[in-house]
């Protein structure tokens, strides 16, 4: 079950990114967590390499033995 932080958040980064309901119902002009997933998704069987390449940019932390980048 996703915790109402990381909903909350979802829904922020959605709003950010321009995934908003378009379609006429009770949510439009609402966020979209399901479109930006379909999205990911899309991305991920169109280019698994460079997908798991750009978040593991973002969400992996570096090792402890990693030598960090310069300053």
């Amino acid at each position: 079950m996703l915790s109402e932080t990381a909903r909350d958040a979802l829904t922020e980064l959605a709003a950010g990114l321009g995934f908003i309901v378009i379609a006429p119902s009770l949510y439009t002009g609402k966020p979209s967590v399901p479109d930006m997933l379909e999205s990911l998704a899309t991305a991920y069987r169109a280019n698994p390499a460079a997908t798991l390449d750009a978040l593991r940019v973002l969400l992996v932390p570096p090792s402890a033995d990693a030598t960090p980048p310069d300053a």
